[in-house]
């Protein structure tokens, strides 16, 4: 491959733009700088992250999941081969429409819902859903990206205990520090990013995290009366207090808004 610029910056690496040299085509590279890491959690991560993106080499592919073309990996770091994404991140086009029609939110979302219950179907977690994690391509069709924080699970009922992701999109279980199980913790992510497609906005703000936390905590927020019923229904099973109660990937599909 041949470095063509930098992409992004993240906490351990960065995203850099590549050329594949045998086929001439653009791709994505991320790097992870392995010397970066200040404990074992963070090791841990890009470990997880690592092997998650095997699979999606090898085995695993979606249309609505940024296609992984190769894992390569030395002593300093950790390289991600992935197709290179055009469109940019949903986050800008919120921003820049301030909110989404309803009929434009109706197909991301269900894109977006349809890239999240293929990986529970296949036992993986994301933990860190949310719209600077969504791209959307030439076509304008959602692609779900960065398995930083994705593990692989058991079993969907396996209790898991690190808290990681953003605190904006962290569900109750989360910011409880209470153990959780990974779905349902996805999908309240995902009523949070339904909630910011629609409004331009996010459910739960605060002047500091332990008051972020709190609203959180009570799963209160307010619905604009320009959401009609239905997406008003699904928002509401999706940001469910109780994680036993909540909207599945798969229920959600069946939703009459979708």
């Amino acid at each position: 491959y041949r470095n063509i610029c930098t992409l992004g910056k993240g906490n351990f690496g960065k995203v850099l733009l590549a050329e594949d040299l045998t086929t001439g085509e653009q791709v994505a590279i991320k790097v992870v700088d392995k010397r970066l890491f200040k404990n074992g959690d963070q090791k841990q991560h890009a470990q997880r992250e690592q092997s998650i993106c095997e699979e999606f080499a090898t085995e695993l592919k979606h249309k609505n999941i940024v296609q992984i073309y190769d894992v390569i990996s030395d002593e300093e770091c950790i390289y991600v081969v992935m197709e290179y994404v055009q469109g940019g991140e949903l986050f800008d086009r919120i921003k820049q429409d301030q909110k989404l029609t309803e009929p434009l939110a109706r197909r991301w979302f269900r894109e977006i819902v349809e890239a999240v219950s293929y990986i529970h179907e296949n036992g993986i977690v994301h933990r860190d859903l949310k719209p600077e994690n969504v791209l959307i391509d030439k076509k304008q069709r959602v692609r779900v990206c960065d398995f930083g924080f994705g593990k692989r699970i058991r079993e969907r009922q396996e209790v898991l205990s690190t808290y990681c992701g953003s605190p904006f999109y962290a569900a109750p279980e989360m910011v409880t520090a209470t153990p959780y199980r990974g779905p349902p913790v996805d999908m309240w992510s995902c009523g949070v990013i339904l909630y910011a497609m629609l409004t331009g906005t996010l459910p739960f703000q605060g002047d500091d995290m332990p008051q972020l936390f709190r609203k959180i905590s009570h799963g209160l927020y307010n619905t604009p009366r320009f959401i009609s019923p239905d997406a008003a229904h699904l928002i509401n099973r999706l940001l469910c207090k109780n994680a036993k109660d909540r909207i599945t990937a798969a229920a959600c599909l069946d939703h009459p808004w979708l």
